[in-house]
């Protein structure tokens, strides 16, 4: 993209981007205490381990990795995928497309060997005629193992299709962030059904973002603007779910990436574009309400997404402030790396 070109695509997206995502990525190893009463950061070690990624996938944003250990990360400015070997190679695994226009959430599947694709238009498409457009949002699903594009579906009435969680059954959830809904794909070959619309949702503001389905099947939905999470229980029957608000010890700040852990605990990114302090917090799902909020790791520049291979955490760093907030002075950054953290004591 030409220098002016990509100047005029900033202006245009920047009110679309206060609703998302881009990312950086760095990795470092966090030592933990854990205790009877909970759970203590005891060090950052001086081991720092970081993978720069490659040039062709700047503001890396969606994570995920594949049964043999294999990373991929998606741009959100182009469609490229890389993907990043357990050796650390780094190949393009999907190439910039009219279909695939960028990554911002991917989710692997074994169960059906898709790799899940959300591809909000941001920057718009520059046309023959120097105009700018904006392409529909959409999910993509590609197998894995021949890279081939097996179908896309558009999200519906024009909605911001932020993330995407694995329903155990080979299909997805999708959280539409500006239509306040959540969509359900039961496989390949069905098409979106309106899962979920609450009122607990934040319609006017950004509202589900981060999704997570928990062991017994439940969903967790986080609330970016109101920094609250959602819990929608279903019966077995299949009726409508059932809402609550999880009673938290304190108000989340900009919730975005969610991972559930096999032990009742949930992980949450704190995106924090205010405060600029973005954290990785832990939440105790089996606890007594409310329930407790305890910081991991401090300092995050914006941390969106997320993927736990083996005890080993990938977390995408966005380091967006300077495009979201009109007095920031950070210079707008050229490299981009993966932050890794080691939570085998917490698993």
């Amino acid at each position: 993209m030409r220098t002016a070109e990509k100047s005029s695509a900033l202006s245009h997206a920047t009110s679309r981007l206060r609703y998302m995502k881009i990312l950086t990525i760095c990795t470092l190893l966090v030592a933990f205490n854990v205790t009877a009463n909970g759970m203590n950061i005891l060090t950052l070690t001086a081991d720092e381990q970081q993978i720069t990624l490659s040039k062709k996938v700047p503001y890396p944003n969606g994570i995920s990795h594949d049964k043999h250990g294999a990373l991929y990360v998606g741009s959100v400015v182009n469609g490229n995928i890389v993907k990043i070997s357990s050796s650390g190679e780094q190949t393009i695994f999907h190439s910039d497309s009219d279909e695939i226009f960028s990554g911002t959430s991917l989710r692997y599947d074994p169960l059906t060997d898709i790799l899940w694709v959300a591809s909000p238009n941001f920057f718009g498409i520059s046309n023959a005629q120097k105009s700018t457009a904006l392409k529909n949002n959409r999910i993509s699903a590609i197998q894995l193992s021949s890279r081939q594009l097996i179908k896309q579906w558009l999200i519906p009435d024009g909605g911001f299709g932020n993330d995407i969680a694995l329903d155990t059954a080979g299909g997805v959830y999708v959280t539409d962030s500006t239509k306040d809904r959540v969509y359900h794909l039961k496989s390949v070959t069905s098409e979106f059904t309106h899962f979920l619309n609450s009122k607990l949702f934040t319609a006017g503001r950004i509202g589900p973002a981060g999704i997570a389905v928990l062991p017994n099947s439940d969903l967790i939905i986080g609330l970016y603007s109101e920094g609250t999470l959602v819990r929608a229980t279903i019966d077995k029957e299949g009726d409508k779910p059932a809402f609550s608000q999880l009673n938290l010890q304190r108000r989340l700040e900009n919730p975005d990436g969610l991972y559930p852990l096999p032990n009742g605990r949930l992980l949450v990114l704190e995106v924090a574009p205010i405060s600029g302090n973005g954290r990785l917090s832990i939440i105790d799902l089996l606890a007594r309400p409310p329930y407790p909020v305890t910081t991991i790791v401090n300092d995050l520049a914006s941390p969106l997404n997320l993927t736990l291979r083996n005890n080993e955490l990938f977390i995408t760093e966005s380091r967006i402030r300077h495009l979201l907030l009109p007095d920031d002075k950070s210079p707008e950054p050229d490299m981009f790396f993966i932050k890794r953290v080691n939570l085998q004591a917490l698993l």
